[in-house]
Formats: C-alpha cells, sequence, structure tokens
C-alpha cells in the first residue's frame, strides 16, 4: 500500500527514511547505546523514524553475529548448543499498548 491509498494519511507526517531514502509508512525505531569504557564513550546514536526493512536488516545483521553457545563437557568434551536467535531478546508489547476490552 503506498502511503497516499493509506486512509490515515496526512502529508504534514510525510516522513522519508534518512537511510533508504523510502517514505516511511511503517517505521522504526533504532537506538545503539554505548557505556562508559567504551571507545564510543556514552554515544548514544538515533536512527529515527527509519523504513521498517532497515530494522529488519539490522535484526538480521545482528542475528548472524551471534554465536552458538559451546558447553564444555566433562566426558564428551566441547557440546554446541542451540544458537540463541534475535528473537530471544525481542518483547511483544502490542497488548500492553492495545489491551482487549471486555464486551
Amino acid at each position: 500500500m503506498t502511503k497516499k491509498h493509506d486512509p490515515f494519511y496526512d502529508d504534514s507526517l510525510n516522513i522519508v527514511c534518512p537511510i533508504s531514502n523510502k517514505d516511511v509508512l511503517d517505521d522504526c525505531h533504532i537506538s545503539i547505546e554505548f557505556g562508559y569504557g567504551s571507545d564510543k564513550d556514552m554515544t548514544t546514536y538515533t536512527f529515527s523514524p527509519v523504513h521498517d526493512e532497515i530494522g529488519k536488516k539490522v535484526l538480521k545483521f545482528i542475528d548472524d553475529l551471534i554465536q552458538k553457545e559451546y558447553k564444555d563437557h566433562p566426558r564428551l568434551g566441547v557440546k554446541i548448543g542451540k544458537k540463541p536467535s534475535v528473537e530471544d531478546f525481542g518483547k511483544c508489547v502490542m497488548n500492553e499498548l492495545f489491551p482487549e476490552k471486555d464486551e
């Protein structure tokens, strides 16, 4: 669906993604915070809003970086465990933001 066909379209809210230069309809907000001691000491990067495809690509990149769990087993040597997923770090807040109403 294009923005102009969206029933909630508002020309004053016309936003373009600063990364992909695409119209932002289904937006995403990315924030990366570095703590004290990092060479990026206490620096926060905020990309907001961006096109949701950018957020999905960032999640895929992080998921590709996640390592498998390796555990030392006393008799079998190194045992490879399940690889965590980026989804293990996600939280759906749909029900918190839009609770179901009792009829």
